[in-house]
């Protein structure tokens, strides 16, 4: 049974300069049916998520 994860594509800067990541969504295949394990298979969903918010340390 495949697991979604977001894997970080790219880095691009908002009309205020601030840094945001595009995410895209993968469904994470764990060696079913034939599939390597650790298998990614990309979808079509896309996120932007600030940098501040990925790197932010608690």
């Amino acid at each position: 049974m495949p697991v979604d994860a977001w894997q970080s594509i790219d880095v691009i800067r908002n009309r205020e300069g601030e840094p945001h990541v595009v995410q895209q969504k993968v469904e994470v295949h764990g060696g079913e049916a034939g599939e390597p394990t650790g298998y990614t298979k990309p979808t079509v969903q896309h996120r932007l998520v600030p940098l501040t918010q990925l790197t932010a340390s608690d």
